[in-house]
């Protein structure tokens, strides 16, 4: 592993490995005489060239840096192109590429893998995601390092990260995410709602502490057609307030007449999953709060990593679906794997 500029971000790096199951991450940041330097990496070998430095314009990452674009290479083919910071011989054993550049023509992240057709599209969105964060922290790094606040929400990603390891069982899981969430946020609410199969309806999942009356049954369903989730759900887009004025604020959550505590601040973002809304991850409190930008960003990360989770289960449970039944045998679903357990 090799730091030259940012050692503090190679645990990100490495988290960041961990969520797409990456071979490499390297990250390439602007230096005075306009080249890039390898300044953070994280590799499960040790072939990543030592005190790197390239131009635009040389290999893949050079093709990002020149052009300020993402660049996915599903079929890599060392014959014709190269990544610009391996040896000849482990490039061989590559398969695919995917990278993004930073915000600012600061740099660019990029990882791969020798798993064939490893990274999607959605990976790739949620790979710029993490651009702008390491974009963000290198900035104040260069100004004047990074703050309490950064530095306690970089923690809660790491740890937000680290939880489908540690606990593999849906509720387990999804308890512990939304307890971190709320506490990093310093809201009074994080909760999940999710959808029924046609996308009619919708209940809560789970929450961080108790939030619905406790004369509304427990798993009730909602109607998509009615209230600002269902309006989420439906136009598959975030919804974010927090200054008291907006006239979302007296639009009820789940219907009219449904009870609940009145949220002056919320973000709701949507989870796509599989083409679709499936759920709503929502961040509410009953005082005013400003949603600043730090806030909006760890929110987004938070969803698309859900997303993302969600994702992976859905089509884990279809090729089990689709598998012969000898080999189902040898693959018994946990509580995490079981469609009946998540969205």
């Amino acid at each position: 592993m090799t730091t030259t500029k940012y050692p503090s971000l190679n645990r990100l790096l490495e988290s960041i490995g961990s969520v797409f199951d990456a071979y490499s991450v390297v990250l390439f940041c602007r230096n005075s005489e306009g080249r890039f330097d390898l300044s953070a990496s994280f590799s499960l070998g040790d072939s990543i060239r030592k005190d790197l430095c390239i131009d635009p314009g040389y290999g893949l990452v050079g093709w990002i840096l020149k052009n300020n674009a993402p660049l996915s290479v599903e079929k890599f083919d060392e014959k014709n192109t190269f990544l610009g910071y391996y040896g000849s011989e482990q490039e061989e054993q590559i398969k695919v590429f995917v990278g993004c550049p930073l915000p600012g023509g600061l740099g660019a992240l990029c990882m791969d893998s020798k798993k064939t057709y490893a990274f999607t599209s959605k990976d790739q969105r949620v790979l710029s995601l993490f651009a702008g964060v390491v974009a963000a922290i290198v900035d104040d790094v260069g100004a004047a390092g990074v703050s309490s606040r950064e530095q306690a929400l970089y923690g809660i990603l790491q740890k937000v990260y680290a939880l489908r390891e540690q606990h593999p069982r849906w509720s387990d899981f999804l308890n512990r995410y939304l307890a971190l969430l709320a506490g990093a946020c310093g809201y009074e609410y994080s909760f999940l709602v999710v959808s029924d199969e046609w996308g009619d309806n919708y209940l809560l999942e789970g929450s961080n502490k108790p939030f619905m009356p406790e004369n509304v049954a427990a798993r009730q369903t909602f109607s998509t057609g009615s209230g600002l989730l269902g309006w989420v759900f439906k136009k598959n887009r975030s919804i974010f307030f927090g200054d008291g004025k907006s006239e979302l604020g007296r639009t009820p959550l789940f219907g009219r007449d449904v009870p609940g505590p009145a949220l002056n601040t919320l973000l709701a973002l949507p989870l796509k999953v599989h083409r679709r809304c499936r759920g709503v991850l929502v961040f509410g409190d009953r005082e005013c709060r400003v949603i600043d930008e730090e806030i909006r960003a760890f929110a987004r990360m938070a969803a698309d990593y859900l997303a993302l989770f969600l994702e992976n289960l859905y089509l884990k449970n279809k090729v089990k679906q689709l598998a012969p039944p000898i080999l189902a045998e040898f693959d018994e679903p946990s509580e995490s794997d079981n469609p009946d357990s998540h969205p």
